[in-house]
């Protein structure tokens, strides 16, 4: 078969980068050109705007002017029309008091005979800061007489007109740069975007080579873990979420391996369970045969040669070996049917309190089990029966493994629960089980008791899986001072 090539792929951090890159400038590209839409709009409105009030101001100064210009020629009028009154030719007036109050802006009057002597004057005060004086002067008759008037008039008037030619120029001056002002600004923005950019990339590179780099370890494992080697185990740092995953991971690849190890292992006991029926019916069949083939030697003879002592003592040795050897491979077959015929698991909601405290009605062992419940009952999903016969081989194994050991053959068991199992801890004060000999002391036919098959532990391992927990020794010693056995079961 020809091998697939492997598809070449954008990298991820790739990927991130442009799509960061992206999600920066594509707001801030559509908003510069928005802007340049609106400066352009803000600045037509500016100039429309500019012209109108370009047109008022200059028609304000137009009035302006022309009440300069009325005002002059209003004070010329007022001069020429007093000039000729024959009370003033005569420098005689009559009224000059009611003149001063009745001529428009006139404030103050004199009338000046040829040889430079006021004949006649009145005046008003002025009309306040605002105002100022200006003086007109006009020919009383032919012989050098004059008529001097003092008006008052605006004092701000020339700064008012100052002030609307500024703003006129201002205004002119503004119209003249209405479309730089908004460019320069759209070019500012557009700086700003590349500078945002930049950054965004910079930022972009940083986070996706952190982020990258997690999940390439990840990968890797897995691409570790699918290639066999089931002891990989992914590191990753920090307290976010892709290191809580990569914690996820490696526990989930724990479990795959006990998983694993678990199904190995029924695998292997399936194995055993065929040659263990295989044996059990080979051997069975022939024991009862010998047994009685040798029961009617012994019975059918006599005693009457001349060695019949001897011969009789030695026909009996051999009788009671015979029995006892038979009997031993009974034993053994009985075992091979346990393992070959283990019934299957039927769980139900278990209260481990019950199950445990009925070891000590086997007066067997009664008085050599210690309980030390928990403070609240648990409750287990197994099978009764099963269950009783996996905790008695333990107890058994204990008190066996104590009384080898020479020390006491009692035995504590102790259960909790965490999370969603039940742990049931059984120790005994025996001699322990070697470190090396803590994964095959479960295996068929391994035993470190003097006497034994070696498939109690095998079986109650298996009962242990298929009720969905396991079976295990610990590797320190219990604190009695001999072996642990730890099981554990589904709540």
């Amino acid at each position: 078969m020809a091998k697939k090539t492997k598809k070449k792929r954008v990298p991820l951090q790739l990927k991130l980068t442009v799509a960061l890159v992206l999600l920066v400038m594509l707001p801030l590209a559509v908003s510069a050109s928005f802007i340049g839409q609106l400066g352009r709009t803000a600045a037509n409105v500016a100039t429309s705007e500019a012209a109108a009030r370009t047109k008022s101001l200059e028609a304000a100064i137009d009035a302006y002017r022309d009440l300069v210009r009325t005002t002059k020629d209003l004070h010329r009028e007022i001069a020429r029309r007093l000039g000729t009154r024959p009370d003033f030719l005569a420098f005689a007036p009559t009224d000059l008091p009611r003149v001063v109050q009745v001529e428009p802006g006139l404030r103050a009057i004199q009338l000046v005979r040829p040889d430079g002597t006021v004949a006649a004057e009145a005046s008003r005060p002025i009309a306040g800061p605002l105002w100022r004086d200006i003086e007109l002067s006009e020919a009383l008759g032919p012989d050098g007489g004059a008529l001097r008037l003092t008006f008052e008039v605006s004092a701000t008037i020339n700064d008012d007109l100052q002030a609307l030619k500024d703003s006129i120029n201002a205004t002119r001056t503004f119209v003249q740069i209405k479309s730089a002002l908004p460019e320069g600004y759209r070019l500012a923005f557009l700086a700003l975007i590349g500078i945002a950019g930049i950054l965004a990339a910079g930022i972009g590179v940083l986070a996706s080579t952190l982020l990258t780099r997690k999940i390439a370890a990840l990968v890797a494992t897995a691409q570790s873990v699918s290639e066999g080697n089931h002891d990989a185990r992914v590191a990753l740092k920090g307290e976010d979420e892709l290191a809580e995953l990569g914690s996820a991971f490696n526990t989930m690849l724990d479990d795959l391996d006990e998983t694993r190890r678990q199904i190995a292992y029924l695998q292997r006991m399936g194995v055993w369970q065929d040659v263990a029926r295989q044996l059990a019916h080979e051997i069975k069949n022939p024991l009862t045969p010998i047994q009685l083939a040798v029961q009617q030697v012994v019975s059918s003879y006599k005693g009457e040669d001349t060695n019949a002592e001897r011969f009789s003592k030695m026909l009996a040795d051999t009788k009671e070996i015979v029995e006892e050897e038979i009997e031993s491979l009974r034993r053994l077959v009985d075992t091979f049917r346990t393992l070959g015929a283990l019934p299957k698991v039927e769980a139900a909601p278990l209260e481990l309190a019950e199950v445990i405290e009925e070891l000590k009605l086997n007066p067997t062992y009664a008085t050599k089990v210690q309980l030390e419940p928990p403070a609240k009952p648990v409750t287990v999903r197994a099978d009764k029966l099963l269950l009783k016969r996996v905790l008695a081989n333990l107890v058994e194994n204990g008190i066996q493994a104590g009384e080898e050991a020479g020390s006491s053959a009692e035995v504590t068991i102790r259960w909790s629960s965490t999370n969603d199992r039940a742990t049931i801890t059984v120790d005994d004060r025996g001699k322990g089980v070697p470190k090396e000999k803590t994964e095959t002391i479960f295996e068929p036919y391994v035993t470190t008791k003097v006497t034994g098959t070696g498939l109690g532990l095998a079986i109650a391992r298996k009962i242990a899986i298929e009720h969905g927990g396991d079976l295990s020794v610990s590797s320190e010693k219990a604190p009695t001072g001999g072996a642990r056995f730890v099981l554990t079961l589904p709540l």
